[in-house]
C-alpha cells in the first residue's frame, strides 16, 4: 500500500512526485513507456531559467532531480482500470495490481492518429509521430509534415537540418500558432513549401510510404512523391482509464476543482490531461506541485 501512485512520469507527474516525496509520503510513480510530449520537443525556450533547451535534456533533468530525492518510477506499466475501495484506490495494471490511499493522473495527451486510407498500413515504413526520433532517418529525402499548428511548424524546422524537400500541409488558409518568429522562418526557408487550405486524402506505396493525395479546397486531389511523412495534428487526453468513474469534459479531459481534485474524492488530477487551460511545460508542472500539496492535505484530514 502507498500514500500515493502518480500515473504518469511527465513534466506534471515528477514535479509532483518531488513535492509529495518532500511531505515524506510514500509514493510510486507509474509510466507507460510512451515519452513525453515534452520529450519530443526539439526547442524549450520558454521554460524559466533553462532558455533554448532540448525537450529531451529537460525531461532527463527532472527524472534526475526526482531520482535523486528518491523517486520510485516504474516504467513500462499501463494502468488498464481504477477501482475505488472504501479506504484506498486499486490499480490494474498490465504489471500487475497496486493499492494506493490516493491517486494523481497525470497522463498527459497522446498523439492524434492520422486516419485517412493507407496510414495505417506505413506506420513505422514512412510515417513518423517524432520528429526528434526520426528526422535524422530521412537525411537528403523529400518528405511532408501534416499540421499546420506549433508542433506542425516545429517538426518542419527540425526537417530542414535534413531533409532536402519538405512539404508542410496546413488545413486551414494561414498558419496558425503561438510562434510568429518560426512563422516567418519557415516561409523564407527555401527548402519549404506551405501548402494552406490542404489536406490529405491517402497515403500510398508498396512496402515503404511513397506518396501522398492531397486535396486543396474544392480542386481535384494531386499526388506528391514523398519518403517521409510527418503527423502533428493534434493530440487527445490519455484518460481513457478515467471513463465511467471521473467527470470529463466533451474534449475528454478530467475535470478538476481549484486543488486539482477530480469527481472522484481521493483522485487529484494535472496537467495536460486535465481542463485547466494552456498546455505548456511550465504550467503542467505547477500543477502537478499543487495536487501533490493536496494530496497531503487531503491524506492529513483523513
Amino acid at each position: 500500500m502507498h500514500d500515493l501512485i502518480i500515473i504518469g512520469a511527465g513534466p506534471a507527474g515528477l514535479s509532483a512526485a518531488i513535492y509529495a516525496i518532500r511531505k515524506k509520503l510514500s509514493v510510486l510513480v507509474l509510466s507507460n513507456g510512451l515519452s513525453s510530449q515534452a520529450t519530443n520537443a526539439h526547442l524549450v525556450d520558454n521554460y524559466l531559467g533553462l532558455p533554448e533547451i532540448n525537450g529531451t535534456e529537460l525531461m532527463e533533468k527532472f527524472n534526475s532531480h526526482a531520482r535523486k530525492l528518491g523517486a520510485e518510477i516504474k516504467k513500462g506499466w499501463a494502468v488498464e482500470k481504477i477501482t475505488v475501495g472504501d479506504d484506498s484506490f486499486k490499480l490494474l495494471t498490465d504489471g500487475g495490481e497496486l493499492e494506493a490511499r490516493a491517486l494523481i493522473i497525470a497522463s498527459g495527451k497522446k498523439y492524434r492518429e492520422l486516419d485517412v486510407p493507407g496510414a495505417k498500413d506505413f506506420e513505422r515504413k514512412g510515417i513518423s509521430y517524432c520528429a526528434t526520433c526520426d528526422a535524422p532517418i530521412f537525411k537528403d529525402k523529400v518528405v511532408a509534415v501534416v499540421g499546420g499548428g506549433d508542433a506542425g511548424q516545429d517538426t518542419a524546422w527540425q526537417l530542414t537540418k535534413y531533409a532536402k524537400k519538405i512539404f508542410l500541409i496546413n488545413k486551414y488558409p494561414e498558419l496558425r500558432g503561438q510562434n510568429k518568429q518560426m512563422q516567418e522562418n519557415l516561409k523564407n526557408n527555401e527548402k519549404l513549401e506551405i501548402l494552406n487550405d490542404c489536406r490529405i486524402t491517402e497515403v500510398k506505396g508498396d512496402v515503404l510510404l511513397k506518396s501522398i493525395k492531397i486535396k486543396k479546397g474544392e480542386e481535384e486531389e494531386k499526388e506528391i512523391e514523398v519518403q517521409g511523412l510527418f503527423v502533428e495534428i493534434g493530440s487527445v487526453p490519455a484518460s481513457y482509464f478515467s471513463t465511467g468513474l471521473l467527470k470529463l469534459n466533451d474534449k475528454e479531459e478530467i475535470v478538476v476543482d481549484k486543488n486539482n481534485m477530480t469527481s472522484q474524492k481521493g483522485i487529484f488530477a494535472a496537467g495536460d490531461v486535465t481542463n485547466i487551460p494552456y498546455k505548456q511545460i511550465i504550467i503542467a508542472a505547477g500543477e502537478g506541485a499543487k495536487a501533490a500539496l493536496s494530496v497531503y492535505e487531503y491524506l492529513n484530514n483523513k
